[in-house]
């Protein structure tokens, strides 16, 4: 069956001497893999980098039912985001989240709701002036909340410790090693209340921890997350 859809890449990887299959995470049908014959042979109608990380593309392809991988007929960008293009900080957040994605959508399920988030998130890195170094704590934080997971704010003068593996903060410290200790747990709740008015008062060591420690929360509660490799390389472009 021959369907057109927009669709977001996720991911590419060499196939063959001349093609590439691709993941794309689309409006229509949620998470697919495409393979697209010829596109590394040079003059190939269709351009290798349309495929590049959180590409928004508008695709043809020949869907078949019950299998795995779909061949793509056509393929033409959706949309240019000459900012992020243009900006070694923007793009390394996009890598980042394009790996964060990739690690954490689950099916293959249609999915709108969380489709139309990407796009805000990608048109929001576009757009965004200032605060480009709080961008990947914020998305990590929202992401959470479209997967399902979501952080308990009950943070209070008494319960200041937030534990990781409960989502929720408490007022002991837990006996296992997956928790927040006062100053970040504070700095959590304050984005978790505020986003995007204001932020918390800690410095690039502590974004970089706090960040950190919010992938360890995805690793809980994603069994099969992994090490993200895109963090160490995104703490170094946001350093200044």
């Amino acid at each position: 069956m021959l369907v057109s859809t927009c669709g977001i890449v996720l991911s590419q990887t060499d196939y063959s001497e001349t093609s590439l299959i691709v993941k794309v995470f689309t409006e229509l049908y949620g998470l697919q893999s495409y393979i697209v014959k010829g596109v590394r042979r040079k003059g190939s109608k269709i351009k290798r980098n349309l495929f590049g990380p959180l590409s928004v593309v508008d695709l043809v392809a020949y869907n078949k039912e019950n299998s795995g991988l779909h061949l793509v007929k056509d393929v033409v960008c959706h949309k240019q985001y000459p900012n992020i293009a243009s900006d070694i900080r923007k793009s390394s957040v996009l890598m980042f989240m394009n790996e964060l994605l990739y690690r954490s959508i689950p099916s293959e399920m249609p999915d709108p709701r969380m489709f139309r988030f990407i796009m805000r998130s990608i048109e929001k890195l576009e757009d965004q002036e200032v605060k480009i170094a709080w961008f990947p704590i914020q998305f990590s934080l929202d992401l959470v909340d479209q997967l399902g997971f979501q952080i308990n704010n009950d943070y209070s003068e008494f319960n200041k410790v937030f534990d990781l593996q409960e989502g929720s903060f408490t007022a002991i410290q837990p006996l296992h090693p997956y928790f927040l200790n006062p100053p970040l747990s504070g700095a959590l709740s304050h984005m978790l209340d505020e986003r995007e008015e204001s932020f918390p008062d800690i410095d690039h060591t502590g974004r970089t921890l706090l960040l950190s420690r919010i992938l360890d929360y995805f690793r809980l509660h994603l069994s099969s997350f992994g090490e993200m490799r895109s963090q160490q390389i995104l703490s170094i472009v946001l350093q200044a």
